[in-house]
């Protein structure tokens, strides 16, 4: 597993962003990647898709 400790996560615990990486490599992509899909899932889910 890739160490990733720069980039879009600035804040959280080491363990936040050891699963986020873990996470990451699941999917295969990049953490910050994967956040932002999740912000963008997630803000369609609340509000619907912005065109």
């Amino acid at each position: 597993m890739k160490k990733r400790n720069a980039g879009i996560i600035a804040y959280g615990t080491e363990e936040d962003r050891e699963k986020l990486a873990v996470l990451a490599d699941t999917f295969r992509m990049s953490g910050s990647e994967l956040v932002i899909k999740m912000i963008r899932e997630k803000f369609a889910e609340l509000y619907g898709e912005v065109p």
